[in-house]
């Protein structure tokens, strides 16, 4: 029984993973520009910086996140990996009162 649920639990979770990627891909670029836009607004690995995974951002190119970042005060990092996942890394605007 246990192995079953499992199983079930394993099934949806894989199931959840491969629909987010797939409906990832038909998307307008608008719904991407707003994937990168809530992304940076989100957290990120705690050190000044923030994530945007590329494929949510499909259909923009590399080149357009980038622009998207830069015009909100963003500055590109570096380009890693995360589970798999191809990211941009970006360095938060500075605040006002910082040096």
């Amino acid at each position: 029984m246990g192995t079953l649920i499992g199983l079930l639990l394993f099934a949806a979770v894989l199931l959840w993973v491969a629909s987010e990627r797939v409906l990832s891909r038909f998307q307008r670029a608008g719904r991407g520009a707003e994937s990168v836009r809530r992304e940076l607004a989100g957290r990120g690995p705690g050190d000044g910086t923030v994530d945007v995974t590329v494929w949510r951002a499909h259909p923009l190119t590399d080149h357009m996140i980038k622009e998207i970042a830069l015009s909100k005060g963003y500055r590109f990092v570096l380009e890693t990996s995360t589970n798999g996942s191809r990211v941009l890394r970006f360095a938060r605007p500075r605040t006002k009162g910082a040096h």
